[in-house]
């Protein structure tokens, strides 16, 4: 490959590689970056001229990495990573940006901390925040968007290679509630089993959720059909700021938060719903990323203090 065609190589093109890596199809990847789907096709064509290398295959409806495609894309989030450092650079040389997107229960259980340290210690951040679900954090992880991901990988992502070329630290083991407003009739009986649940309406994230896919393998592990919600809501503060004037039910990550609150009633259900990892993660080829974790090691000691 000659340093000509490097020189035709731009951001835009690393980032569609990242995207296409990440979502695994070419139409996704265009609506992702507002394109037509013949743009997109161009684009990949351009980019594997420039290589002089095929970096996709097809599999199956959508498109996968080639060998030469998986070596490559360690090298584009690193560039991708770089030039994120240089904005912030430019932007405010006094600090360093550093660009999160977090889970919405986390804003009740760990990211305050999380914060407080970035912007107290040494060096003292300048944070971005962003709330999305599982799949849309991964996918910015991995396109470079964003430099940290506070949650958990979606559960798709479990034998994707991509992941291989992340890194995590595990704060906490969650663990889920299943909530109901304070008044509800629910609320003073104990115990409760799973099938007392299913006479209620619910209100639940969307089907990819985490927390949804958690509770669902809780009621098929009883043999049961688990409920189908009444009600979707974005996010986790939706959910429970529907509870307040409803019967309805949801399920939500645990938090002292939660528990304190005098509005909602945590209901004691007979079965355990399985806990989720929660989790710092990054790419390991961002340095910056690494040294805003390595900054964050008394935040797993001091989330245990309230885990108990």
């Amino acid at each position: 490959m000659s340093s000509a065609r490097l020189d035709h190589l731009r951001i835009k093109q690393l980032r569609f590689v990242g995207l296409l890596a990440s979502l695994g199809s070419l139409a996704a990847t265009a609506e992702h970056l507002s394109m037509t789907a013949s743009a997109a096709s161009m684009m990949l064509k351009e980019i594997e001229g420039i290589f002089n290398v095929k970096l996709f295959r097809r599999q199956g409806r959508g498109m996968a990495l080639t060998e030469q495609g998986r070596a490559l894309l360690p090298r584009c989030q690193t560039v991708l990573g770089e030039v994120g450092a240089m904005r912030a650079s430019i932007q405010g040389a006094e600090a360093p940006l550093l660009r999160i997107g977090a889970f919405p229960h986390t804003t009740t259980t760990v990211l305050p901390k999380i914060v407080r340290d970035l912007i107290s210690g040494t060096p003292a951040w300048r944070l971005q925040l962003f709330e999305q679900s599982a799949e849309d954090l991964l996918e910015r992880l991995l396109a470079g968007e964003i430099d940290l991901m506070l949650g958990r990988l979606p559960r798709k992502a479990s034998n994707n290679e991509l992941v291989a070329s992340l890194a995590q630290r595990v704060l906490y083991e969650g663990s889920l509630s299943v909530v109901c407003r304070r008044k509800h009739p629910l609320a003073d009986q104990r115990p409760l089993p799973l099938e007392a649940l299913l006479e209620w309406p619910w209100v639940l994230p969307n089907e990819q959720s985490t927390t949804r896919v958690a509770l669902m393998d809780a009621f098929l592990r009883q043999g049961l059909t688990p409920p189908v919600p009444v009600v979707e809501a974005p996010s986790y503060f939706y959910g429970l700021s529907l509870l307040a004037e409803t019967d309805l039910l949801t399920c939500c990550a645990s938090s002292p938060g939660l528990s304190d609150d005098k509005r909602f009633s945590i209901l004691p259900v007979e079965v355990s719903l399985n806990a989720t990892p929660v989790a710092l993660i990054w790419r390991k080829s961002s340095a910056e990323a690494q040294r805003a974790v390595d900054q964050l090691d008394r935040v797993a000691a001091a989330v245990a203090d309230w885990r108990g």
